[in-house]
């Protein structure tokens, strides 16, 4: 393959620094090229600004809940539904 060649290929998958024109591999491969291009270049994205939503819900929530903490709601027993306060980020 000339340079050229490699320059002018609008579809392009790189694998241990070298990179092929996916216009020549077989069908099933240009499909698979497809589907992992809108998996990374959407539906990763997309999950990520989820995550990040409900993580910030999750702090919002905790942080509410821990601001209303009182002496009154102390229990010696925990119940059936325990959430542990702390940051679940890590986990």
């Amino acid at each position: 393959m000339s340079e050229v060649e490699s320059e002018t290929a609008k579809m392009v998958y790189r694998k241990d620094d070298i990179y092929y024109d996916v216009s020549k591999l077989n069908t099933e491969a240009q499909q698979a090229f497809m589907m992992l291009a809108e998996i990374e270049n959407k539906v990763l994205r997309e999950t990520e600004v989820a995550l990040a939503t409900v993580r910030a819900a999750q702090s919002h929530y905790n942080n509410l809940i821990q601001n209303n903490l009182s002496d009154e709601a102390k229990m010696a027993e925990p119940g059936p539904l325990i959430i542990d306060g702390e940051s679940q980020e890590d986990s």
